[in-house]
């Protein structure tokens, strides 16, 4: 069976470019990634943003296990579509998984669409949910960067950004193997 992993990015639009070669790569490991192209800081709502990752998704053929991979601000969206037939596994990488998830009133004003993604969040799931987080992340913090119920995992790393980086790179392999697991 073909893995397709859809990643939904967070916050940071000007990094789509490394996003897309680095997800590229992970090919090399057995998998085809998608991109899904979207900003957090358009006109477009939450349930417009959530209608195209719906979109992505479904274009996966029934032969293909969907493992949705949620960065930062993309993990709301992720969970959000945890509960699709199609989705395998949601993966979130450094997220924004808890609804009581501090949005500073900058971020409500920039991006109101991750405003009501955040407090539209499932407050339990039942789904299979892996959140990865940095071991020191000033961003989004441990209390808030791991989904209820979530497998955690930590990368030793310090940094928000430097922590998905290191993901989408030389950790990659790791994320590819969460990815394919065998369900438990």
């Amino acid at each position: 069976m073909q893995t397709r992993i859809v990643y939904i990015p967070g916050l940071g639009n000007k990094y789509n470019g490394f996003r897309k070669v680095a997800l590229k790569a992970w090919q090399l490991y057995g998998v085809s990634a998608t991109l899904v192209p979207l900003k957090w800081d358009d006109s477009d709502s939450f349930e417009q943003k959530l209608t195209l990752v719906e979109g992505v998704i479904n274009q996966s053929g029934l032969d293909t296990r969907v493992v949705v991979v949620g960065e930062s601000a993309g993990a709301t969206l992720a969970l959000h579509v945890a509960s699709l037939p199609k989705v395998y596994r949601v993966i979130t990488l450094c997220g924004v998984a808890q609804p009581s998830t501090p949005i500073s009133p900058y971020l409500q004003k920039k991006s109101p669409a991750l405003f009501q993604a955040t407090r539209s969040l499932p407050r339990t799931n039942s789904y299979e949910v892996y959140s990865l987080r940095a071991a020191v992340d000033s961003v989004v913090g441990k209390t808030y960067s791991i989904a209820t119920g979530a497998k955690a995992h930590t990368i030793w790393s310090i940094g928000h950004l430097f922590t998905i980086i290191i993901c989408l790179t030389i950790a990659a392999p790791l994320m590819v193997a969460i990815a394919k697991k065998s369900k438990t």
